[in-house]
């Protein structure tokens, strides 16, 4: 059985359906050029039914500048009967940004000439804010892995590697080698056993995974990295995922503490370790029993003083009793660090 309406029942189903989906129809004569909206269309332009002439240029001045068409595009797309599907914005007169997608079809006389064209706006707006909202939150976590120039790799709950996201970007090498449990013949042997029995008590306890280890390089020398992970769980309390991050931390496992006398503190350290313990040029002093002259002229020097300064060992000492710690790397420039 088909069902049928009589033009009352008509219009009330069309009112329905586009109160219900959020839609408009329009219809355009391509003799006449004229065209016709239904109410729901001129709500979804944020407009009063009737209140204004249906027409193309009615809708360009609602549209966002830059969905308009170039000059001529829609003479051209209409005198050739082709499709009008597109997505746009709709700035209401209220000023508010509205997401419609329009889907048409196009009629053609014997002698495949267009003569009408019917179509459905649809508002998209809420589906479209979620995939902005998605794509910032992928560029707000992928500006994030680059800075920690770490991997980020995901496991089934079983433990299985399914991906490592930029392994190929850091490494120049293709992932699919060390998915599953092949990543494991990366770690050195001496580590295996113990972070696999990690590995295997967080997959027991569903708890957060964290171990220190030795990855082999592309080099194949081997460098220290910790790996992290924590589970994504389901409402049943089964694990649906793993998600984790492995990130180099060779140079804080090697570089040697400030003890020797060939280690001389910088101006760049003194100003970054006032930095994280939040104290000022005078609690310093204070702290030190060092002059805050002194100490504002060594901040100013990036690198370690000329000559021999008495007052760095106080001031690394009081420093250090703050909470941090000072790193003299074989090679590159002295940090400093949390203790």
């Amino acid at each position: 059985m088909v069902l049928t309406f009589d033009q009352a029942g008509a219009q009330e189903t069309l009112s329905f359906v586009e109160k219900k989906c959020n839609a408009g129809v329009w219809s355009l004569d391509f003799t006449t050029r004229k065209m016709a909206w239904s109410e729901g269309f001129y709500e979804l332009l944020g407009l009063d039914p009737g209140s204004v002439e249906p027409s193309y240029e009615a809708i360009v001045q609602l549209m966002h500048p830059d969905d308009r068409r170039p000059s001529g595009e829609f003479d051209r797309i209409v005198s050739e009967g082709l499709p009008l599907d597109r997505e746009l914005r709709i700035i209401q007169p209220n000023g508010k940004l509205r997401w419609l997608s329009n889907r048409s079809e196009v009629l053609l006389d014997k002698t495949g000439r267009p003569t009408r064209a019917f179509g459905v706006l649809l508002d998209v707006t809420p589906q479209r804010e979620m995939a902005l909202a998605k794509d910032a939150s992928d560029s707000r976590f992928r500006t994030l892995v680059i800075a920690t120039g770490g991997f980020v790799w995901t496991a089934d709950a079983e433990g299985k590697i399914l991906d490592i996201r930029n392994w190929r970007e850091l490494r120049g090498e293709n992932p699919a080698e060390i998915l599953g449990s092949r990543w494991i013949y990366l770690v050195h042997p001496d580590d295996r056993e113990m972070t696999l029995r990690t590995w295997s008590d967080a997959l027991t306890t569903k708890r957060d995974y964290s171990v220190e280890h030795r990855v082999r390089q592309p080099d194949g020398a081997y460098r220290w990295m910790q790996s992290r992970a924590a589970p994504i769980m389901l409402e049943s309390g089964a694990v649906r995922e793993w998600v984790g991050l492995s990130i180099d931390i060779h140079d804080q496992k090697v570089w040697p503490a400030a003890t020797g006398p060939e280690n001389v503190l910088t101006g760049a350290q003194l100003r970054a370790a006032r930095g994280i313990l939040n104290w000022s040029v005078r609690e310093l002093s204070l702290a030190a029993a060092v002059s805050s002259s002194t100490i504002r002229r060594l901040e100013e020097m990036d690198g370690p003083p000329p000559g021999r300064e008495d007052c760095l060992a106080p001031l690394q000492a009081a420093l250090e009793s703050g909470g941090v710690e000072f790193l003299f790397p074989p090679t590159g420039k002295p940090g400093v660090r949390p203790r």
